[in-house]
């Protein structure tokens, strides 16, 4: 229903003209949208005809890129398919290791053994180390090659591997670039036990440091790889940077025993004049001959030279200047004849008692030196049989050495080790006073211990003894020992 437009006259909706004054009905035209909505209240099942109207057909544009897409799905899906069995499958990984390590690659081998590893930062030299020692051992590439064989079909079959080798063995560790599964080569690292005589010595394996020990115990150090390397012991003091250098073997599944020894690199020093003083490449070390025992550690390459000054009435004077340098043991700072007789020319009466004096020092050295060698097979007697009586004679009951000697034996006795001494020598002997003696020794021991081990030790000491009588019946007594560092 509606109204004509020119006259104003009500229409009927059949009317196409108005019946008034027969202007055309003008008529809005429903949108596709609205008909197709009538036609779908008219009818609930439109015409197959209908639909097929309804659907336009795809133009060329949408064919290219729904091509594309599809290309672009099937080369990704063939890359990530070739990366993940030819670059990072298990037995990719554990192949290519093997073949880098045939191969002598050294960049390759590093990488391969550092992704495995937390800890272990293995350098150049450590890992031509490694290379090395698998080449030397064919049975270890055999056992790491087919242990990393094993493990990969293991991974692929989704199964715990049985077969692990003991140097080496192949993990997942999540994943690469977020989508491919990672694999590692875990190489088995080894430690070492270090020790030194010197506190703050540092340690370096292949010039990469890897810590710092202490003269009060051993300590582990590493992790490191398998392989032959050299290990440097580093002690900074006074007298400059010292150095010692050795080879260790670093095998599977053990500890390697470092011992840093620094006796080496260390001197005895001894003057005419115990009051003189020591000076120390050119430096006033306020400290008298008579209350030194060593000088050490020392660099044994000449850069360090000492001498000795004392006054005496006719002025100051010092000795001649010595370079210590390696296989010096012993440095006498004696002042020359002329020096001496300047400073104090004896009369008839005291030359004839310091000559009386000097043989009854030299018999009394040698009673000294003596004593203390069998004091030492008497110790290691005591030792070796569970007898401290054996020992308890030579040792003075009131010093210090008495409780020390006695609970150390105990304690070897409990833990059944036992101490063959190789060889023994009195370097020095000075007499302190009328009847006391300091003795500087070397010892060189196996040391058996109750695992069926047996250790190289080597001391150098210093042992205070006493003298029990006027010398003539040589009766001394040992008051305390000391270990020289």
């Amino acid at each position: 229903m509606g109204y004509c437009k020119e006259c104003g006259h009500q229409l009927a909706n059949e009317h196409e003209f108005c019946p008034e004054c027969g202007h055309p009905v003008e008529r809005k035209e429903t949108s596709s949208q609205g008909a197709q909505s009538q036609r779908y209240v008219e009818s609930a099942s439109p015409s197959v005809e209908e639909g097929r109207e309804s659907v336009k057909p795809p133009n060329k544009k949408t064919k290219v890129i729904a091509i594309s897409v599809i290309a672009a799905a099937a080369i990704l899906g063939g890359a990530y398919y070739g990366i993940d069995k030819t670059m990072m499958a298990p037995n990719a990984v554990s192949e290519k290791f093997i073949a880098s390590v045939k191969g002598n690659d050294v960049d390759k081998v590093k990488q391969y053994v550092n992704d495995g590893q937390i800890q272990l930062e293995a350098n150049d030299e450590q890992t031509k180390a490694f290379i090395t020692y698998l080449h030397e051992n064919p049975d270890v590439m055999k056992s790491i090659s087919e242990g990393l064989a094993a493990d990969s079909r293991a991974l692929e079959a989704g199964v715990q591997s049985e077969d692990h080798s003991s140097y080496a063995k192949l993990e997942q560790d999540g994943k690469k670039w977020g989508i491919f599964d990672h694999y590692t080569v875990q190489v088995n690292p080894v430690y070492a036990k270090a020790q030194s005589t010197e506190d703050a010595t540092a340690v370096y394996i292949d010039g990469q440091k890897a810590g710092t020990v202490s003269s009060d115990s051993s300590k582990k150090i590493g992790p490191f790889l398998p392989g032959i390397h050299t290990v440097k012991g580093e002690v900074q003091n006074d007298y400059g940077k010292v150095e010692s250098e050795q080879e260790i073997e670093a095998t599977n599944g053990e500890d390697v025993n470092v011992e840093f020894d620094w006796s080496d690199h260390a001197v005895y020093v001894s003057s005419d004049y115990d009051d003189a003083t020591l000076f120390v490449n050119g430096k006033d070390t306020k400290t008298e001959i008579g209350d030194i025992d060593y000088l050490g550690p020392l660099p044994m390459d000449g850069s360090v030279k000492v001498y000795a000054k004392r006054k005496f009435d006719s002025g100051e004077k010092k000795t001649e200047e010595v370079s210590i340098k390696k296989g010096i043991e012993d440095i006498a700072l004696n002042f020359d004849e002329e020096n001496t007789a300047e400073a104090s020319a004896p009369s008839k009466e005291e030359e004839t008692t310091d000559k009386g004096s000097e043989v009854n020092s030299r018999v009394s050295t040698s009673e000294v030196s003596s004593f203390i060698e069998q004091y030492m097979y008497a110790t290691i007697s005591s030792i070796n049989t569970g007898d401290f009586s054996i020992a308890e004679p030579y040792i003075d009951s009131n010093g210090p050495k008495y409780k020390e000697q006695k609970d150390y034996t105990a304690y070897l006795i409990k833990k059944g080790i036992t101490e063959d001494l190789l060889s023994f020598n009195v370097n020095r002997v000075t007499k302190i006073d009328d009847s006391m003696y300091k003795v500087y020794t070397t010892e060189e021991y196996d040391i058996s211990y109750g695992d069926g081990s047996v250790k190289y030790k080597k001391f150098n000491s210093i042992h205070k003894v006493k003298e029990l009588s006027d010398g003539s019946l040589g009766v001394y007594q040992l008051i305390s020992s000391t270990e020289v560092k």
